[in-house]
């Protein structure tokens, strides 16, 4: 397969060097127009602490008219921008996916004509330094199509999977993504503001001293969920949380990394998607509004 990434962050990098590895795909990355000196390759870390190299394709004009999938692994509030500089240059059969935290950041998808797919990813990666990314957890991956008014082609659908799954496995293909992405939404609008806002690892939530303040966050999420109809039980989700938590004990959540590095955050996208269903449906969420406010400020 023709596969264009764009982005060079922790996640575009991981991708770039799976996909690489199979003769079969021809892979290229669109790097940030910020970005002035390039290498001549990338250089991965293994779980297993072994340093790689991949030689670095960038994306030209040619890879993005003639690409069987475009990977967006940007950040929420970079999405637009992203798809806009590229959109008059790619065909109406390529396939778009969207590889991001949060939700919010597509909203036009009714105008495009090229299948748009979500692509959830629970892999740990983190930046060395730059065009140097580190494997730091195996996790699992869950696509599904967005923009339902368009048909799937079974046949590009399954290569699809079948490319990704073998590059970065475990893949489930989902009939029914925005569950998932609710899930994955409500976990985020716990653990990144918190980790953020206290400068604290994933697993110090498991503290009894964050235990109220989880609660109230998920009761105000579960209620904005249901105006989605999407439905939530507590105890499930909070133990989702939990367990995450626990699960990546060690990590340090993207935002709170973002907010250490004084860069912009995705919270707009995360509590603060919660905020704008909120408002919408006229339910109070003050749990989330404080924790967009804290962010803010750490960043501002």
């Amino acid at each position: 397969m023709n596969i264009v990434i764009v982005g060079q962050g922790a996640i575009g990098l991981l991708w770039y060097h799976q996909l690489s590895k199979n003769s079969n795909n021809r892979v290229s990355l669109l790097c940030s127009a910020r970005i002035t000196s390039l290498p001549p390759e990338i250089l991965f870390t293994d779980l297993e602490n072994r340093t790689k190299t991949t030689p670095l394709t960038l994306a030209n004009n040619t890879a993005l008219s003639t690409a069987d999938v475009i990977l967006f692994c940007v950040k929420s509030y970079q999405i637009s921008a992203a798809l806009t500089s590229i959109i008059n240059h790619i065909n109406a059969k390529t396939t778009l996916i969207f590889c991001h935290n949060g939700m919010g950041a597509v909203n036009y998808l009714a105008a495009l004509s090229q299948p748009c797919y979500a692509l959830l990813t629970t892999h740990g990666s983190k930046i060395i330094t730059p065009f140097h990314a580190q494997h730091t957890g195996l996790g699992h991956n869950d696509l599904g199509l967005i923009n339902s008014s368009l048909n799937a082609e079974v046949e590009l659908e399954e290569q699809i999977v079948n490319t990704l799954a073998i590059a970065l496995p475990s893949l489930t293909l989902s009939d029914n993504i925005k569950a998932n992405q609710w899930l994955k939404l409500a976990v985020n609008c716990v653990i990144n503001p918190i980790t953020a806002i206290d400068n604290v690892n994933n697993g110090q939530l498991l503290s009894e001293k964050y235990t109220t303040l989880i609660e109230q966050l998920l009761k105000e999420v579960i209620a904005v969920a249901a105006c989605e109809d999407i439905r939530f039980d507590f105890n499930e989700l909070k133990t989702k949380v939990l367990l995450v938590a626990r699960k990546t004990a060690e990590n340090c959540s993207s935002m709170r990394s973002d907010v250490l590095h004084q860069r912009p955050t995705e919270i707009d996208y995360i509590n603060g998607y919660i905020i704008k269903l909120a408002e919408s449906n006229k339910i109070s969420v003050p749990k989330n509004e404080k924790m967009v406010q804290q962010v803010r400020k750490m960043t501002n």
